[in-house]
């Protein structure tokens, strides 16, 4: 019988061993689960936190396309307005000008005046616009500021120089709004 408790007491020391062994051994696991575990969910939380900045960022940038468009449309609506107020007064001006009675001379002088004070006030707000007129008469040819209508010949006139005027042209600072329309002088040797 003593062996056999000495059996018992051998084998519950190996169990509890055994057991030890596997506490042991989990703990390892648990702690290398951990290990991998801590660093994947450091990097998911990173991942999520980015994942949020740049969801803000696209809102921020959205709202500033937003807002970048609606301050264009606002000053471009600015710029046209103020050209419409400069304009009214040529438009005031034309108006009176419709009610001048021309039946009579001094009528048709009065409506002359007029027209001619327009045309100096119109002249005025292109002035301000910063609106400048082309108008080449007795200049050489330029196709960049200039476009021909017809070729003529004129004896006063050099070849490739214009002879006359047709239609005025117009830039804006450096950029051309409607080139001056022009007869050129062509060569006088047939």
């Amino acid at each position: 019988m003593n062996e056999k408790i000495k059996d018992e007491i051998f084998n519950k020391d190996e169990q509890s061993i055994d057991q030890e062994q596997n506490q042991q051994e989990d703990l390892t696991t648990e702690e290398k689960a951990e290990e991998i575990i801590d660093p994947l969910l450091v990097a998911q939380k990173e991942a999520k936190e980015n994942w949020e900045k740049v969801l803000r960022l696209q809102a921020e940038i959205e709202n500033l396309r937003k807002r970048t468009f609606k301050d264009i449309e606002n000053a471009s609506r600015g710029s046209i307005e103020r050209v419409i107020q400069e304009i009214l007064p040529v438009i005031d001006s034309f108006e009176l000008g419709l009610k001048v009675d021309t039946s009579t001379k001094k009528g048709v002088e009065t409506f002359i005046e007029g027209q001619s004070s327009t045309f100096q006030l119109l002249n005025s707000i292109l002035e301000k616009l910063s609106i400048e007129t082309i108008n080449p008469e007795g200049m050489q040819y330029d196709s960049s500021f200039h476009e021909v209508i017809t070729m003529a010949e004129d004896q006063n006139t050099k070849p490739g120089y214009i002879i006359e005027v047709i239609q005025k042209g117009y830039r804006l600072q450096q950029r051309l709004l409607r080139p001056a329309r022009v007869i050129v002088s062509s060569d006088n040797k047939k």
